[in-house]
């Protein structure tokens, strides 16, 4: 104790905490009264992680400092060479270093070569050395303290502020001082490292004589310090916020210093405050890993933490933009006061974790988080949004409504709440306490009218179902069998990436490229976009050379290949991505499949089992097959979305209990799960019938629920025989007895819990269609019983009963209304029944509302959400459903989501029994249209009718014909009930048109292009019939084609406003029920029948939707026809936004300097200069037209093929854009 006592240490006397000093005095309580959380003046006591610590303080200094017993100077020279591998020899530059620099640094390189233990450094030398380590841990500072003593220690931290080492490793290789920037250095700079704050710790124990000398000389040397790390010296002085409070005043202004953010964990000063209330970049209070473009802060909740406890209630309002952080939120929610709620609930939108940790405060503080949501709801103006992303007043509602919805639901979940919390709130707050008023209709439905369900149900009953009987049964085995449809492995190794990897053995791979190019095309790469850019793409040898590396992980991964060692692999996988600090190394699975069959195997179940990322997985089992199977029960529990579309190929027991959970819960899983219980029942069965005789639980519920799917798909023999290996004769009739159960007899033994968001009598609620009255509130909470019994894709059977019973369009209001208030909740995912729900009660609008939001989630990181969005389309399954799936699967921003609604629109046109094609001249909804009376719409005094124009747009007519500018609006004379609903129909209508124009009239147009032909039967369903399209198809000019020639027009016709089929001369005529039916281009007429149709079309006055007998034509000259380069645009010239535009008549830009046009087999390509950049467009750049060439094979080829249509499409682009720019 003596000698700890010279270093400037005292006992640790963290028992005598003094309280709080220089906090405001908490105002006066109303009426003498206590309020129901903290005082504003409290100590707060925090409970924290485990192994966490708050950064010490004089007050809280904590456990002393335990001696170092091994010395880490010892290791410094063999750590250095290591360190400094590509710098051999050792060569050192710091002449540039002020003199007195110079002269430490070579001390300090003096030390390391002698490794001696020298206590004559001077702290500038040892400030050096400890720069050279590249070390930041606190365990070297204790070091330094134990040998050295606290002031010493003080000196070295603020002699490390002006020295930086770098390393060099090219012209030539060497070690690097330099002295850094005063305003700047690198993003480094801003880090809080182990080493400086480790001071703080010492600081905090040391005796008051030596902590004065050394507060007192890091306060003096703050201006030899570059102000960027001036904020870090404010931080080792907890105990004089005076300093941080004069730093935050040098660092203000405009100038970029991240670094001043870290003073908010001292500074008390409110102006120094203010300054610093826009520093938010380094999200100084949140614990994170380090990257490439920020720094590592392992300090960021010990700060939190010691500021909460040094400065109490007063600091919570600076914590604004780190509340909804998991260690910044996890202490503020521990803080029982109506601010500490206030922050929470203002940082609740960024996550749903957030959210999520509002509900748990709300639910321990009741009084505080009722104080803190009716103030905030009285303000005249919505609250300050957290950060500086704008908002608009949409989000503001939203946020506006959840805030609503949890004061309501706090206040009836504890009447008495608002008496408690009433003497503390404002005059404007005492308002907010009032109950909403919930939509209880005066007049509901009787009992009478109400379907059976909704009168007693049968989990209400005093009568109970059966109970599952127990059976011990042993768990058997079936051998796993492996089966691919023919061409299924084949498509897979003929997929881009994989191509690459098989066209040679293991042995001449790596005899030909070597282990290090090998080790890079396995994926020992740091950088992500060179893995997906370069390798994947088997363009590896065009940027790595063949040379071997001398880094270590990279020389064990060469030893490994070359003796086929499995484990030394991962081994060397493992030391590769503790290498790098910010590795996203990826294992390339597509070459693995072919390494060594022993070694693949050893490696795969390393992937999984350590959890490495990997790409191919479908491939590698395509080619392991059975012999990967054992990896694959964990590899699914890590990755379902990408490995269980593989578990088809594969029928084994230890897969039977994921894929039932999955048919029970799993939505976007659920088909492949049906799929593989129906495909492979034998080792289903096997598995899965112990577990429905054994524990309760949701393993149970999986089984039982699987095996009634076999059981009702024609499987009962096989169950009965598969019951029999158990030699129990009372296993089947039991099995049998649950699986014959009625339908309204499957619900859980555990009837689930109404979450809070569940409040049904402020919802739209559902209309019976006999009487049009609503369902009152306890047919509501049956409702919602029933809902909460859905499991994935499967629905409880009292809801049919519900949907027959009720008007279709309140059931999807109703739905609609409790998937807002899911997503108000902060979408709890256990409640995501709401999604079945979704698609059950679901119609038009439910898909006009929901699609925007899917294309929105993948951008806010809410992908599953996107998926099960998805489902519920794809459930729906009506035409506009459809509709927007494909326009999912076209325009939105996130790949997989395209990718996802593409495999809908397969599933949906396999099911159909229709090709893509077919599928999508069918993706035109009527719009409800079938109905006469749909184009009228009600006001009561007021009617009003709808055409249709040439776009498609709705056009509005009032009862004498007068067309409106505009739609109508509710006026006082008009009906309520049926104007609003008039309008909202309406409204509907319209919106839902555009959608429907925006994709079908280029559809048609493509449909001209390509020359798409369609059967008399689809004509006449898809053209005359719809009661969409029919508005169109007289705008137009049809054609009969051949059937054994669909290119060769047999005659031209129109379609009368009578639905009559007329001719040239405006004769109707009767179409051969064996033509085929198509759009006439011109160039497939003569001049004197398109001038005839053109006359008949300008009669009746009928405006095309789009140019088709006006089109723009280009024909060849024999010569040019002969040819194969097409050369009459050569050197005239557009621009770059002209030359986009080619893009809109189905060109794509394959080049920088061309643009390709596909005619399969052939392809056109358009030669331009002086080049486009896609990613740096300059609209009005100058580009000139080169040739126009034919290729097939890759070789040039005469344009006399083609068909002159097909020619004329690609080519009338650039007739166009030369004419539009000759005219002006």
């Amino acid at each position: 104790m003596t000698e700890k006592t010279r270093k400037g240490y005292v006992e640790d006397k963290a028992s005598e905490q003094p309280p709080v000093a220089g906090q405001p005095s908490p105002p006066p309580a109303p009426s003498g009264l206590t309020p129901p959380w903290l005082a504003d003046d409290a100590q707060l006591a925090l409970s924290l992680k485990k192994g966490k610590q708050p950064l010490s303080h004089r007050r809280w200094p904590g456990e002393p400092v335990p001696p170092v017993t091994e010395s880490r100077f010892q290791r410094l020279n063999s750590e250095m060479l290591s360190r400094y591998q590509p710098v051999q020899p050792l060569v050192w530059s710091y002449e540039a270093c002020l003199p007195e620099w110079q002269q430490a640094i070579a001390q300090a390189i003096r030390w390391t070569e002698a490794e001696a233990a020298d206590d004559s450094l001077t702290p500038l030398a040892m400030a050096a050395l400890t720069r050279l380590w590249k070390s930041d841990g606190s365990e070297l500072q204790d070091e330094i303290v134990q040998r050295y003593g606290i002031e010493y220690a003080t000196e070295v931290v603020l002699a490390r502020q002006n020295i930086a080492v770098w390393q060099q490793t090219y012209c030539p290789p060497h070690i690097a001082f330099s002295h850094p920037d005063q305003s700047k250095n690198n993003f480094s700079s801003d880090a809080c490292n182990d080493f400086d704050l480790r001071l703080r710790k010492h600081l905090s124990l040391a005796e008051d004589r030596i902590w004065q000398r050394c507060a007192d000389r890091l306060v003096a040397a703050l201006p030899a310090v570059p102000l960027y790390r001036q904020p870090f010296i404010a931080l080792l002085l907890p105990e004089r916020p005076e300093v941080a409070n004069a730093v935050a005043a040098r660092c203000a202004g405009p100038r970029n210093l991240p670094s001043r953010e870290w003073l908010k964990a001292v500074a008390t000063d409110p102006a120094a405050l203010a300054s610093l209330e826009r520093d938010r970049e380094l999200d100084i209070f949140t614990d994170r890993a380090g990257s490439e473009v920020i720094c590592e802060n392992r300090h960021g909740y010990a700060a939190c933490a010691a500021l909460l406890r040094e400065q109490g209630i007063a600091a919570i309002s600076r914590l604004t933009p780190y509340a909804h952080r998991e260690g910044c939120g996890s202490l503020v929610g521990q803080i029982n006061h109506p601010q500490a709620i206030r922050l929470l609930l203002l940082a609740a939108d960024k996550s749903k974790a957030a959210w999520l940790r509002v509900e748990r405060f709300a639910r321990k503080f009741p009084e505080a988080a009722l104080a803190a949501l009716a103030e905030l709801l009285a303000l005249p103006e919505p609250p300050p949004w957290p950060g500086d992303r704008p908002v608009d007043n949409k989000q503001l509602q939203a946020r506006e409504e959840r805030w609503r919805t949890l004061l309501q639901t706090l206040l009836a979940r504890d009447p008495q709440l608002a008496g408690r919390v009433r003497p503390w709130l404002s005059d404007r707050a005492l308002k907010q306490l009032t109950p909403r008023p919930q939509s209880s209709p005066s007049l509901v439905a009787a009992s009478k009218d109400l379907p059976a369900i909704l009168l007693t149900p049968p989990w209400r009953r005093e009568k109970k179902k059966a109970a599952i009987p127990r059976f011990d049964l042993p768990a058997l085995e079936v051998p796993p069998q492996e089966r691919w449809l023919p061409g299924e492995q084949e498509a897979l190794a003929a997929q881009r990436p994989a191509r690459y990897f098989n066209n040679l053995p293991f042995a001449e791979r790596l005899r030909l490229k070597g282990g290090y190019r090998l080790l890079k095309e396995l994926g020992f790469e740091e950088e992500a976009w060179f893995f997906k850019q370069v390798i994947l793409e088997g363009r590896v040898d065009d940027f790595v050379q063949a040379s071997s590396s001398q880094e270590p992980a990279l020389l064990a991964g060469e030893a490994a290949l070359a003796a086929g060692d499995g484990a030394a692999l991962i081994q060397a996988w493992r030391q590769h991505l503790k290498h790098s600090d910010f590795s996203t190394s990826t294992w390339n699975l597509w070459l693995l499949a072919h390494l060594p069959r022993r070694m693949a195997l050893e490696c795969w179940h390393a992937i999984h089992e350590e959890g490495f990322n990997h790409v191919g997985a479908d491939y590698l089992f395509s080619v392991l097959g059975l012999d990967a199977l054992p990896t694959l029960p964990l590899a699914l529990q890590r990755q379902p979305h990408l490995l269980f579309p593989v578990l088809i190929h594969f029928g084994a027991t230890t897969l039977a209990q994921p894929v039932a959970r999955a048919w029970l819960r799993l939505q976007a899983h659920s088909l492949l799960a049906r799929q593989w219980l129906l495909q492979w029942p034998e080792h289903a069965a096997v598995a899965l019938i112990p577990l429905a005789f054994g524990k309760a639980g949701e393993d149970r519920e999986a089984a039982i629920n699987a095996l009634r799917l076999l059981y009702q798909q024609g499987h009962a023999g096989l169950l009965q025989a598969v019951t029999r290996r158990w030699d129990a004769p009372q296993l089947w009739p039991a099995l049998e007895q649950w699986l014959n159960q009625t339908p309204q007899d499957h619900y859980p033994a555990r009837i689930p819990k109404a979450p809070d968001f569940w409040q049904p009598a402020r919802w739209r609620r559902p209309r019976l269609k006999s009487n049009d009255r609503p369902l009152p509130d306890e047919a509501l909470e049956i409702i919602g019983e029933m809902l909460r019994f859905s499991r994935g894709d499967r629905v409880y059977c009292g809801l049919k009963e519900v949907k027959a019973a009720c008007q279709p369009q309140t059931l999807a209001a109703f739905a609609w209304d409790m998937f807002s208030a899911w997503q108000n909740a902060a979408a709890p995912s256990k409640e995501n029944w709401v999604f079945p729900a979704l698609w059950y009660f679901g119609d038009e609008s439910t898909v006009r509302d929901l699609t925007p939001l899917i294309l929105a989630w993948p951008q806010e990181s809410k992908s599953a959400r996107a998926a099960s969005g998805l489902n519920v389309l794809a459930r729906i399954g009506s035409d506009m459903a459809l509709l927007q799936l494909h326009h999912i699967a076209g325009r939105a921003k996130s790949r997989p989501l395209r990718e996802s609604a593409a495999r809908y629109l397969q599933e949906a046109a396999k099911a159909r029994g229709l090709s893509a094609a077919q599928l999508e001249d069918r993706l035109t909804p009527t719009l409800g249209l079938d109905d006469p009376q749909a184009l009228t719409f009600d006001f009561g005094p007021r009617r009003f009718t709808v055409k249709f124009n040439e776009s498609l747009q709705p056009i509005v007519y009032d009862q004498q014909g007068v067309r409106q500018k505009a739609l109508p609006r509710l006026r006082a004379e008009d009906d309520p009930t049926r104007g609003a609903e008039a309008l909202a129909r309406l409204k509907g209508l319209k919106k839902d048109a555009a959608q429907v124009a925006k994709r079908l009239l280029p559809h048609l147009e493509n449909a001209l292009r390509y020359a798409r032909r369609w059967s008399l039967s689809e004509f006449q369903a898809l053209f005359i019939d719809h009661p969409l399209t029919r508005h169109l198809t007289p705008r137009l000019l049809w054609g009969l084609y051949a059937p054994e020639e669909p290119q060769r027009l047999l005659r031209a016709f129109r379609v009368a406003a009578e639905g009559e089929f007329c001719d040239e001369h405006d004769e109707p005529f009767t179409l051969p029920p064996e033509a085929l039916t198509g759009l006439v281009h011109p160039l497939e007429m003569d001049a004197a029948s398109r001038a005839a149709f053109g006359q008949i079309f300008a009669d009746y006055e009928l405006i095309p939707p789009f140019r088709q007998l006006a089109r723009c034509t280009v024909q060849l000259t024999p010569e040019e026809a002969q040819g194969c380069r097409l050369e009459r645009w050569q050197g005239k010239t557009t621009t770059s936004g002209q030359l986009l535009g080619l893009r809109a008549w189905g060109w794509r830009q394959s080049s920088e300097l061309s643009f390709c046009y596909p005619l399969p087999p052939y392809q056109l390509i358009l030669q331009i200069s002086p080049g486009l950049n896609y990613y740096q467009v300059d609209a009005r750049q100058k580009q000139e037209f080169q040739s126009i060439t034919l290729y097939r094979d890759g070789k040039p080829a005469p344009f006399s093929p083609l068909s002159p249509r097909a020619l004329s499409e690609a080519l009338s682009a650039a007739e166009i854009i030369f004419r539009e720019r000759s005219a002006t």
